[in-house]
């Protein structure tokens, strides 16, 4: 079973993880790792909320790859609720042919910046899947510019109601793209925290010229 099957199995049993020797006072079931990463985050209580599921898997990674990992699942929790927004939206789209002009433009512009969010958000994740030592820096430009542009996403898409009178459609999309755009904004931040880590490369997480 790869990291990646792992982590989505971890998310889905938040409620049977007990509180580990790493905990956090704070919440038992968050790891230290988890705590203090999350303080430095715009949103510290959605970050805290979204990865504490991780902190077991976490822990029961190498300590000098728990960084790493720790990324890996804030991108892919964000990965996990672009993919339910969009499905939402085609949905909702799909069950409401009746909305008014501005509201059924507005929304069908919201599904395409949605799918690009997902594509950008997948690249990124793919990418911290497979990095190596002498293109660290190249790969985390990348995945800054991916999940820096997924976040433009959601904003041209907030942008497409602003015309739009207030009501259920808006408030609905716009509660929904908020929250992403703050799950993104934290994950974006850890990755700035792992791209600006002087030390990654120096702490034997790489071995010759595999990935990790």
């Amino acid at each position: 079973m790869d990291s990646s099957t792992l982590l989505s199995l971890f998310i889905t049993m938040t409620a049977a993880i007990l509180p580990s020797t790493g905990a956090s006072a704070s919440n038992p079931n968050c790891s230290d790792l988890v705590t203090s990463s999350c303080k430095m985050t715009p949103h510290p209580d959605i970050c805290l909320d979204s990865l504490c599921s991780y902190s077991c898997f976490l822990q029961a990674k190498k300590p000098q790859k728990q960084k790493k990992e720790l990324v890996k699942a804030a991108v892919n929790v964000t990965l996990t609720n672009a993919k339910n927004m969009t499905a939402w939206a085609v949905k909702f789209s799909r069950d409401n042919r009746g909305l008014n002009g501005t509201e059924g433009g507005a929304l069908s512009d919201c599904v395409e910046n949605f799918g690009d969010t997902v594509d950008q958000i997948h690249d990124s994740l793919a990418e911290l899947k497979h990095l190596r030592s002498e293109s660290f820096k190249f790969q985390m430009s990348n995945v800054q510019t991916w999940m820096s542009a997924a976040l433009t996403n959601e904003d041209s898409c907030l942008d497409g109601f602003e015309g739009v009178p207030d009501g259920r459609v808006k408030g609905l999309v716009e509660g929904k793209v908020q929250y992403a755009e703050k799950l993104m904004s934290n994950a974006l931040s850890l990755i700035n925290w792992l791209a600006s880590s002087a030390r990654y490369s120096k702490v034997g997480l790489w071995r010759g010229r595999h990935a990790v």
